[in-house]
């Protein structure tokens, strides 16, 4: 009998405390034994509605898919359980398309193909579902699917969707000087802030201490930690009773830094040096998801760009390339990797505009990619606000970018972008 066999299910639900209906079918699979490996971070859609739906089936989904160790179950008393937990949690099925408190998938089993009346593995549209497949990505980029005899990674399927959902990370930056909201975080407004968030379903959230404007002053790391340390601690604080929880990420270009974080818990290290000194090493010895950005000085010079007689794309392509060549070498997979080009990073303003339109030629790597475009001076293009004005433009941007299909977005306000996305794609 195996006992490794892991399954991945996605979940849904659109009936009133849908956040709780989730938990309460989580904790309903490890009273029945399964164990939860890993879960992915929540996104709302849409409902699915033929054209007849009845007056009030109209209401949003929250989505993720779940990661679970099956024993010696097989996929069909998987199924059976499933639809056990439904029952029990009220799921009607007398109308498929009617809103559900919870609704359970088995998307894939181990390597198993099924095609039965009863149950098909993979899910027959999984290729085809963006609140499948972001989840999904954002759990395991590289797992591989059996569809039509071809094994695609989830990244390789989500790519070729119509709409793909972002990933919303928000910016946090515990300093005093940063480019347009320094001195506007302390500790007696933050979990108001994370409050927030979490009620718009945000799944990043990233802190930083040191500004990377042009002419800030750097930090050390010791002040560097000092700033971040009871910040990150309020972070896990916070969330320590609660099932789901967005991912942190430090914003910080020192190994120390990263340490020190990762050992409290820290998800994510977003290194604006782009493999700066030690950032090796690091990961050589962590399993952290890693931001990997362009840049050409930290902090940003204006004096500094890329050279303004060669296409910008294409001289990011290389640096990129020099460094997966890198991470290669030292045996660090790829799937933990998030690519940022480093808008305003040794850019300039046209440049960085120029970057933005053109974001699916690094497709080209396997790599989930990150835009960071928020309220940055490349807007003085087209605006002629402050930087603490220009969330109407960067939600503007935030959509062209969700059309091209970027697949985290690093925002001042994320929660306001969610609400712009929410109309965008009813």
């Amino acid at each position: 009998m195996d006992e490794n066999k892991t399954a991945y299910i996605g979940f849904g639900s659109n009936i009133e405390n849908r956040l709780g209906y989730i938990e309460s079918a989580i904790e309903e699979m490890e009273k029945k034994g399964f164990s939860i490996l890993k879960m992915s971070p929540i996104y709302e859609t849409p409902a699915l509605l033929p054209p007849n739906a009845l007056e009030g089936w109209n209401s949003p989904f929250l989505n993720g898919v779940v990661q679970v160790q099956c024993g010696g179950a097989s996929p069909q008393q998987l199924l059976h359980s499933l639809k056990t937990i439904e029952k029990k949690l009220g799921r009607k099925k007398n109308l498929k398309w009617a809103p559900r408190t919870i609704d359970l998938d088995i998307l894939l089993f181990n390597e198993q193909v099924i095609n039965t009346e009863e149950l098909q593995i993979p899910h027959p549209e999984l290729e085809n579902r963006n609140f499948i497949l972001t989840p999904l990505k954002e759990m395991e980029p590289f797992l591989k699917v059996p569809i039509k005899g071809v094994n695609n990674t989830v990244l390789e399927l989500f790519r070729c969707l119509q709409l793909k959902l972002p990933t919303w990370m928000h910016i946090l930056n515990v300093t005093p000087d940063s480019f347009s909201d320094g001195g506007h975080l302390n500790l007696s407004n933050y979990t108001s802030i994370l409050q927030r968030i979490s009620d718009q379903n945000i799944h990043i959230v990233d802190l930083g201490a040191e500004s990377t404007r042009p002419g800030a002053t750097p930090v050390s790391p010791e002040e560097e930690w000092r700033r971040l340390a009871p910040y990150v601690e309020l972070f896990f604080s916070f969330y320590k009773n609660k099932m789901f929880r967005p991912k942190l990420s430090l914003d910080t270009r020192y190994p120390q830094t990263a340490i020190k974080g990762i050992d409290r818990g820290v998800d994510i290290i977003n290194d604006v040096g782009g493999l700066s000194d030690g950032m090796l090493e690091v990961l050589k010895n962590t399993k952290v998801e890693y931001i990997l950005m362009h840049s050409m000085t930290v902090p940003a010079s204006r004096d500094k760009t890329l050279p303004i007689n060669e296409d910008p794309v294409d001289e990011i392509k290389k640096w990129l390339q020099r460094k997966i060549n890198i991470l290669k070498e030292h045996h660090i997979s790829l799937d933990r990797i998030i690519f940022d080009p480093g808008i305003g990073f040794g850019k300039t303003a046209d440049q960085s505009l120029n970057i933005l339109k053109r974001i699916p030629e690094f497709y080209c790597f396997p790599l989930r990619i990150l835009v960071g475009h928020s309220r940055k001076s490349f807007m003085k293009l087209f605006s002629s606000d402050n930087p603490m004005d220009r969330d109407c433009e960067s939600a503007g941007l935030s959509l062209s970018l969700v059309r091209q299909g970027v697949d985290v977005l690093r925002v001042h306000e994320a929660d306001f972008h969610a609400r712009v996305l929410r109309g965008f794609i009813a």
